[in-house]
């Protein structure tokens, strides 16, 4: 197949565009040919593919740094919105919802196309806004598992939590940070790495250890590596890249029900679950982990199984799998959707 993703391209690293660049390294790897033209991100874009020096492109794809449409060439598949139909045919990436805006978010999940789910929740997303599940695939994203692995035992670990601060108000950091504090209480002896592209607001307390802007080695090897916990306190999650990785370094998650957490946080198995906005029940649950060693250690280990299973090779796999399917019938996945339910367009909706 020819395939073209049209990315948003920011010079630093953000969890959405890396996955459409990581399912054009894993086709590419399949012997399709891709195209990665890189978009504007809000208002800025790369001017040269040095700006993406943190990111390692198979060499076999093909960069388009413009925003010239005529240098877009005729393919089998185009991720994005095109109107000229020698683009191929349309395909939507849908990695959350009410992230974005809600007006936006609508017309992807209703329009006439392919609609490629990262996480199987957002099927039941489509459903609320009047689309029959058939018009969806779900392709689980997946994580560099030599980078995030094991390397310090979980028994060896100490009572160390790590947790990623965000701004967007999805991610729920006031909700984390109360939650720690809260455990910190009980549990004095509690450190927390905190990690993110944009620094907490205020000053914080000295049990908590910020790093901005790590790279993946340094996330993998002095946060992940060295927490005993990692907590994920969303609102909502798309996927949950961050969770994942902690889960495959060793780390017993704690983590919110927020939608994307469904496909691998299975509660008192491969996590302890918490309803979203409920900073005691999370301080419960990070509370619970470190006091009883074996509960943490059976979870942890049960977590990393579990996610062993989530890598970019499969997820190529898989996503070859519906865009072939997608090809040879291409007006099976572009039915017109139904009537929308009542509040479909509420904020908070989502995880009704």
């Amino acid at each position: 197949m020819i395939v073209t993703f049209v990315c948003p391209s920011a010079p630093h690293p953000v969890g959405g565009v890396i996955a459409f660049y990581e399912f054009g390294n894993a086709l590419a790897r399949r012997g399709h040919q891709v195209h990665l033209v890189h978009a504007p991100f809000f208002r800025n874009r790369i001017e040269s593919l040095d700006e993406l020096s943190w990111f390692s492109f198979d060499p076999r794809v093909h960069h388009i740094v413009s925003a010239d449409e005529a240098k877009v060439p005729d393919a089998d598949i185009f991720f994005g919105r095109s109107d000229d139909p020698a683009h191929g045919l349309p395909v939507i990436l849908i990695q959350g919802v009410e992230m974005l805006h809600i007006g936006v978010e609508r017309e992807a999940f209703r329009s006439r196309a392919l609609k490629v789910c990262i996480a199987s929740w957002l099927v039941d997303v489509g459903r609320r806004f009047g689309v029959d599940a058939d018009q969806f695939e779900v392709v689980h994203m997946g994580i560099d598992h030599e980078r995030f692995r094991v390397r310090t035992p979980p028994p060896d670990r100490g009572p160390v939590v790590g947790i990623l601060h965000s701004s967007h108000e999805a991610k729920g950091w006031e909700v984390g940070r109360a939650a720690l504090e809260a455990a910190h209480r009980e549990r004095p002896e509690l450190e927390a790495l905190v990690f993110g592209t944009s620094t907490p607001p205020g000053p914080l307390p000295p049990w908590m250890t910020f790093r901005l802007n790590p790279t993946p080695t340094e996330l993998a090897t002095e946060v992940y590596d060295r927490s005993a916990v990692f907590v994920q306190s969303s609102h909502y999650e798309g996927f949950g890249f961050t969770a994942v990785e902690a889960m495959a370094c060793g780390a017993a998650l704690a983590t919110t029900d927020n939608g994307g957490s469904r496909d691998y946080a299975f509660a008192d198995r491969t996590a302890l679950v918490s309803p979203p906005g409920d900073a005691d029940a999370l301080a419960a649950n990070v509370v619970a982990l470190l006091a009883d060693r074996e509960r943490r250690l059976r979870i942890a280990e049960a977590g990393r199984a579990h996610v062993a299973g989530f890598s970019w090779d499969q997820a190529g796999a898989d996503l070859e799998a519906c865009l072939l399917r997608y090809l040879a019938d291409p007006a099976a996945y572009q039915h017109e959707p139904g009537p929308e339910p009542p509040g479909a367009l509420e904020d908070g909706f989502a995880l009704r």
